[in-house]
């Protein structure tokens, strides 16, 4: 396999060429600047043949305009821009059959810019027959419809749903069948479909085609640069095609498969083409013809039955059209990010859908009119309930209209807005001002100490000396413990204390009372006042309420250089997968399933410019004139047996208050504690501006006052030099997990994954298991420490929550996703891991290998097409992009193969829906999501808990940033938990994929062996240091 160069190009990639000057930010980002990438080249999909795109011949260099998310540009070109541009076309409104796959809004993206409109999509099961034939032929409501890829095969109904009937029934609809869509097109009519000669999953064949308009402009063939990307088991058979199929196209025979890396090197972007395409094929030269009156249909198959057989013999078919129907289908994925000439095919399906419609007497309905005849539909998700698909059929389509703006508003099972026909609802600052009219404000003060960080002893030493000395009971850090390659820049750090603050828990369900019970909520405050409650509609919903109840005024934080200013900070566990679209858990987690603490008072430390920020939130007052309350201030005490058995405790601290939040008593109670005084006859604004005052004050003399004394002396340092020193000495006592599954389980499981795979029922899966031991050790603070120094992370957390925990020691590599303040959602999934060499020379081999791993590149390619469509749910159209591929990450026990996905924020959605349009995070899953977790659940045996979820924060200024929990050592009820797993794919070797899990066990197994070492040598010297006391 030949080397990756990244100077030149896949067909239509980009290379942006940029200063690196600043860094990136680790749980925020900068202000008014785009963040720089890892490397200062960057590589950029966007369709090759774009007129744009097919002038450029190897690297060109990009601008970037810093002024403006509307002018971020990729090339010369917005693609915002592309979507306005767009509209001056005539639109043509296309109705998508999603088959429960990950790779859908991929479409949905491509099409909005494409058709000037926004597609509506369905899940196959949302709509019968009898429905979608009134929508298409008494409404006449749509253009055209995509088939979308899917998990499973075309001969299970439950697989298909409506698609088989809508093929069988539609010949005037012209149709599109991606994939598994392209699979039914020849079920339907006759051919079968069989297992492939190999499972193709996330990576590249080239392609020779017949001519056929769907192929317009595009070249074919051996070199030629359409270069595609396959998701598939399961082939249609060519040599049981009928009468009415026509092969379209197929594999090139020179070679089936290529890796990412090869088409890189391989392959330049395309050269300019007309309306004719001259290609080579087997010596002789053809031309596909402009469209013509017969372009509609296929009409013909002359170009292909000319060519000789011979050149097929060892092809796989990719596309095959009916040979009077407008039906189309292509076996591979035109919407990933590595497909040449993708967005080309979908232009081609809109024009010949155009073509089509020049020809019938009965035509769609004008796009002005179906605004007030559409019936309801909705992109309803995974419900099992027909009953409620109808319900939420009927009512989930409202019309909205803004600004002489209308639109279809269609909410789906996560509660997101699926589809926008035109414009956006609302700018960024008219939602600000909406927000402005509803909410509770609270202001932001905060001071900055300049270039101090490094002379306290940086972020740890600040940590130790503010929250270290108080048990570090309910203490957060999100800690940026690495900057090296520019990846961390803030690291924030707080604990219990503000007026405001408080502890939340939240545990899905409560089996011994009600199986149906949704949820229980525990709260409490910095009075220690506690309340709790069920909550009915799940704990996203309720934190997406408790956001847009409050807000920081622009003006309080405009000047900082990060974004939180204050929020809710904690994390979310792998089972609230069931408010993000799954179906149910399979194993409920001893642990809460989220905790949240609500952040007033915190300290934070840019490690790039050694500055400190101490900052404090208080309450201003409400701008609604009669003052809604909080849900939290809505609380009530729960049934004592619903308490009690759902593991709730101090029980005796419970009272009927009627706020948690807004409380006279608690403010006073904060100010006595940090001033030594009441303050009575104050108004709420008063007394709460000065407790923020005088806690900021309290801070800085405290920081100001370390940076003049050593911290030789310091307990703490001691102990760590302790570590140190027997770390060199390589004294280590063996952690002694104990794993939940064996070696030879987990090889079995993976090869039951690989089963899965090539039977069509999933790409890729990220199977993992937990490791435990015993620790009872109450320094847990020092375990934390003895790991950022073993394995210094750019996501990584301390977090504790309450006495009884769980406590978590994180050294996460991975961003799940961010949102900062301009609306730029960014997601960096990490697929693909080495282990370090023990030499230099060693060290460049290995990262050399996983570069040009065509294993790796295929797990990360579809990880990163699954977020582009996570992403693409709740992004404008033509925002989504991948600003770099593959880049390959060092730590300090491993490399890892990391890729960047970023999109603008529709203005509809808040941030809340964001998470829960990705959550879990991609690499955790495996693709498609829904029904590859439905196969985690199967064969993992216990749940996963806070591994595999989400840690960071949710801002009061609509930004968050959160981490992937992996690396972490979780500790609860005297266990110490490690997860660790990785992606199975058909290439997957199953003794090297359980090699790789324990491998990804390094460096937290070996900070507790080192941590217990050193306690074990303390105790036995007689100098025993409760480091977190």
């Amino acid at each position: 396999m030949r080397p990756l160069d990244i100077r030149k190009t896949m067909p239509g990639m980009i290379i942006l060429n940029q200063p690196s000057s600043s860094q990136p930010h680790l749980f925020s980002s900068g202000h008014g600047k785009l963040e720089e990438e890892t490397s200062s080249r960057k590589l950029v999909r966007y369709p090759a043949n774009d007129a744009r795109s097919s002038k450029y011949k190897g690297v060109r260099n990009c601008s970037l305009n810093r002024n403006s998310v509307s002018d971020l540009r990729i090339g010369n070109v917005s693609p915002l821009a592309v979507s306005r541009r767009s509209q001056a076309k005539e639109q043509i409104r296309t109705l998508i059959l999603d088959n429960y796959d990950s790779y859908t809004y991929n479409l949905y993206q491509l099409l909005s810019v494409i058709n000037g409109v926004a597609p509506v999509v369905l899940k196959n099961d949302a709509i019968t027959w009898e429905e979608l034939r009134h929508l298409l032929y008494e409404k006449r409501a749509f253009d055209n419809v995509v088939i979308s890829p899917g998990p499973g095969s075309p001969t299970r109904p439950s697989d298909i749903g409506v698609c088989l009937q809508l093929l069988k029934e539609c010949s005037d609809i012209p149709i599109l069948g991606v994939c598994l869509g392209h699979q039914a097109l020849g079920a339907v009519h006759g051919a079968k479909v069989v297992h492939a000669p190999e499972p193709v999953h996330g990576r590249l064949s080239e392609i020779q085609h017949s001519g056929h308009p769907l192929f317009l402009n595009i070249p074919s063939g051996r070199n030629s640069g359409f270069e595609v990307v396959r998701y598939h088991s399961l082939v249609v058979d060519a040599s049981t095609l009928t009468e009415d199929l026509i092969p379209t196209a197929w594999t090139s025979p020179s070679k089936d498969c290529i890796s990412v890396s090869d088409g890189f090197n391989g392959s330049v972007a395309a050269t300019s083409v007309d309306s004719h395409v001259t290609s080579r094929r087997n010596g002789s030269i053809y031309k596909s013809e402009s469209f013509g009156e017969n372009s509609g249909n296929v009409g013909s198959d002359e170009s292909f039955t000319a060519t000789s057989n011979d050149s097929r013999q060892n092809s796989v078919l990719m596309g095959i059209s009916h040979r009077s129907w407008p039906h189309h289908g292509v076996q591979f994925h035109p919407e990933s990010v590595a497909t040449a000439y993708g967005k080309q095919i979908l232009e081609n399906f809109r024009n010949i859908t155009v073509q089509f419609w020049k020809k019938q007497s009965r035509k769609p309905v004008s796009l002005d009119r179906r605004f007030h005849t559409l019936q309801s539909f909705v992109d309803i998700g995974p419900i099992s309930s027909r009953d409620a698909n109808q319900q939420a059929l009927r009512e989930g389509l409202s019309l909205v209209s803004c600004e002489a703006k209308t639109s279809y508003e269609v909410k789906n099972s996560t509660g997101i807005s699926s589809i926008q026909l035109q414009g956006t609802l609302e700018g960024n600052r008219d939602s600000t001002l909406k927000k402005c009219e509803s909410s509770e404000i609270l202001r932001v003060h905060w001071k900055k100490l300049p270039g101090c960080a490094a002379r306290v002893g940086g972020s740890k030493s600040l940590f130790c000396n503010l929250y270290g000395n108080q048990a570090v009971e309910d203490t957060f850090w999100l800690d940026s413990s690495t900057r090296d390659q520019g990846r961390a820049r803030f690291s924030f750090m707080g604990g219990k204390g503000g007026s405001l603050w408080q502890r939340f828990t939240y545990r899905i369900g409560c089996p011994a009372i009600d199986d149906k019970l949704p949820g229980v909520l525990r709260i409490e405050n910095a009075a220690g006042q506690v309340k709790e409650t069920v909550l009915q509609e799940g704990f996203l919903k309720l934190l997406n309420k408790e956001l847009e109840l409050r807000f920081c005024p622009e003006e309080d934080y405009a000047a900082l250089p990060f974004d939180f200013c204050g929020g809710f900070v904690g994390y979310l566990g792998y089972e609230l997968k069931v408010e993000c679209g799954a179906e149910a858990n399979a194993h409920r987690s001893s642990m809460p399933d989220a905790a949240m603490f609500l952040a007033d008072q915190m300290v934070v430390v840019d490690h790039v410019n050694d500055d400190i920020y101490v900052l404090a939130l208080y309450q201003e007052g409400s701008t609604r004139e009669f003052s809604t309350a909080s849900f939290l201030d809505k609380v009530g005490l729960l049934d004592e047996k619903i308490v009690t058995v759902c593991g709730v405790e101090d029980t005796e601290k419970m009272s009927r208050v009627t706020s948690v939040l807004r409380t006279n008593d608690a403010h006073s109670k904060s100010l006595e504690e940090v001033s030594g005084c009441e303050i009575k006859g104050r108004t709420l604004k008063e007394t709460g501006r000065i407790a923020a005052e005088i806690w900021v004050e309290k801070i800085v003399g405290k920081i100001k006052g370390l940076s003049q004394q050593s911290l030789d002396g310091d307990e703490r340092m001691h102990h760590l030099n302790l570590v140190s020193k027997i770390k060199r000495k390589d004294i280590n006592i063996n952690p002694v997990f104990v794993a939940d599954k064996s070696r030879a389980a987990y090889i079995k499981d993976v090869k039951k994954c690989q089963e899965l795979i090539k039977d069509g029922q999933t790409y890729e899966v990220c199977l993992t298991t937990q490791l435990r031991k015993r620790f009872t050790s109450d320094d847990r603070l020092g375990l934390y420490l003895t790991l950022r120094e073993i394995n210094p992370a750019p996501y990584a957390a301390w977090m504790q929550f309450g006495k009884n925990g769980p406590f978590i020691c994180s050294s996460s590599p991975e961003r799940f996703l961010r949102l900062d303040r301009r609306g730029v959602l960014e997601a960096k999934p990490i697929k693909g891991t080495v282990a370090r060499g023990n030499t230099p020379e060693e060290d460049e081999v290995l990262k050399s290998s996983l570069q040009n791993s065509e294993k790796d590149q295929a797990e990360n390619l579809m990880i990163v097409d699954l977020l582009r469509n996570d992403l693409g749910r709740v992004c404008k159209p033509g925002s989504v992009h991948v600003p770099s591929l593959m880049a390959v990450e060092s730590y300090s026990t491993v490399h890892t193969m990391v890729s960047t996905v970023k999109g603008v924020k529709r203005d509809d959605v808040t941030p809340v829906d964001c998470v829960k349009a990705a959550f879990p995070g991609g690499s955790m899953t495996g693709a498609p999501k829904l029904r590859t977790m439905e196969i985690i659940d199967s064969l993992e045996s216990s749940a996963r808990g806070i591994y595999s979820g989400t840690i960071g924060y949710f801002a009061f200024n609509s930004t968050f940033d959160l981490n992937i929990v992996i690396r972490t050592l979780v500790i609860h009820q005297d266990e110490a938990s490690l997860g660790a797993g990785g992606a199975v794919i058909a290439l997957s070797d199953p003794a090297a994929e359980y090699e790789e899990m324990v491998l990804k066990t390094k460096a937290p197994s070996k900070a507790i062996s080192e941590f217990e070492t050193a306690q074990k040598t303390s105790e036995q010297i007689g100098a025993v240091i409760p480091v977190g006391s």
